[in-house]
């Protein structure tokens, strides 16, 4: 399976206790590798501490947080 995030919601096949690593309905490689890929694409959205890519929230969380602090400096002193 292809993951979809962030385009829509992923939806993963939990195994049973009765599958087997080879099971059809949810083969086991499989499990891991979209499990991996939706990891990562997580990790790719959320972005690194102090993220310089445009599209992650860690820096668009700092750019609000560096204009809201800047809005709230010039009503407090006028400028």
């Amino acid at each position: 399976m292809a993951i979809n995030f962030p385009t829509s919601l992923d939806n993963f096949t939990n195994p049973s206790a009765s599958d087997t690593l080879d099971s059809p309905t949810a083969p086991h490689a499989t499990q891991h590798s979209d499990l991996n890929d939706a990891v990562e694409a997580l990790q790719a959205k959320v972005g690194v501490d102090n993220s310089a890519v445009t599209t992650s929230l860690d820096y668009q969380v700092s750019q609000a947080a560096t204009t809201g602090k800047a809005i709230a400096m010039a009503m407090v002193f006028g400028g």
